[in-house]
């Protein structure tokens, strides 16, 4: 059970999930004990930008340009990701006023699951499963002689490869929801 690959792998990165809620409530904290809880309104643009920035990934994926290595762009994915959902998590901070901060906060937390911890595991889960099933002279689609931890390793890895299909459709989803914000914060709110 303590070497299996969802103790190796899942576990460390729900901490590095939990640990983007951990940093973007102590930030949000600092910012109101120094008086600077109005500059949240400007994480969320820069936030969003960063967002918006980390799409680079899948233009260079779906080879709209072709100068670079792909694991950077998915490196830059992200680290980009990572960052701009922190700072997007100050600016929503605990100021919750309608059903779309609501769904555009939570929404954006479930892909940001989806995206950093799916992709990362999926291709990490599929290498170790692979690797302990050649130690174990185990052919892929026998399963007579699969020892229990090389099967529960295997279930790990099924259960994750479907992220995409749920990955992209909620990015969609996403987008339309940020463009909704912007168009009524831009039409409703009074930036001083």
């Amino acid at each position: 059970m303590w070497n299996s690959v969802l103790v190796k792998r899942a576990l460390p990165l729900s901490f590095s999930y939990l640990l983007l809620v951990a940093a973007s409530l102590s930030l949000d904290y600092i910012l109101h004990a120094a008086g600077l809880d109005w500059t949240g309104r400007y994480l969320g643009i820069a936030g969003t930008a960063l967002v918006a920035f980390s799409f680079g990934y899948s233009a260079r994926k779906k080879k709209l340009f072709r100068n670079g290595p792909l694991s950077l762009f998915l490196r830059l994915h992200c680290n980009a990701g990572w960052v701009g959902t922190l700072l997007i998590l100050v600016h929503s901070g605990i100021h919750f006023n309608a059903i779309l901060p609501w769904s555009a906060t939570a929404l954006m937390m479930v892909v940001t699951a989806s995206g950093h911890v799916g992709q990362y595991l999926v291709r990490k889960l599929r290498e170790e499963v692979r690797v302990k099933k050649k130690q174990l002279g185990i052919q892929d689609g026998n399963v007579d002689g699969l020892e229990q931890q090389a099967y529960w390793d295997a279930m790990t890895v099924k259960a994750f490869e479907q992220w995409r299909h749920m990955h992209m459709p909620m990015v969609s989803f996403l987008v339309v929801l940020t463009i909704i914000h912007i168009v009524s914060v831009t039409f409703f709110m009074n930036w001083r």
